[in-house]
């Protein structure tokens, strides 16, 4: 019944619209982290994470505005718009501990140490 409500259209807008509500929430979840510190959803530490959450924020806006060719006709509407919004949402959050994950497993990973060159012997 529900579902019923939704007109997603050709589909273009409402991709362009998940994008840009899935990069914006990854960036508000940045900036939460950075802020109380939390490393399992932290990618950068300090202000590198404040940092990467401004423009992941800042960065969405300005692709969706400037990607979405349809965005003053008639297209979706708040029942479209809130459904993508929460998916991206859902979507965002085991995304956001996945990446940092793997992150801190990656920064967990022992750095090679050069080798140390090797003296030839004397031949004679």
């Amino acid at each position: 019944m529900f579902l019923d409500l939704l007109h997603f259209g050709s589909g273009l807008q409402a991709m362009h619209y998940f994008i840009f509500c899935l990069v914006a929430v990854l960036g508000a979840i940045q900036g939460a982290a950075a802020r109380s510190q939390r490393r399992d959803l932290l990618w950068f530490e300090g202000q590198a994470g404040y940092a990467l959450g401004a423009l992941m924020i800042a960065g969405g806006y300005v692709w969706f505005f400037v990607a979405d060719e349809e965005i003053f006709i008639p297209g979706l509407a708040g029942g479209e718009l809130f459904t993508l919004f929460v998916v991206a949402f859902v979507v965002a959050v085991p995304t956001t501990r996945a990446i940092a994950f793997a992150l801190e497993r990656a920064r967990a990973l022992p750095t090679p140490q050069p080798r140390p060159a090797r003296k030839k012997e004397p031949t004679a």
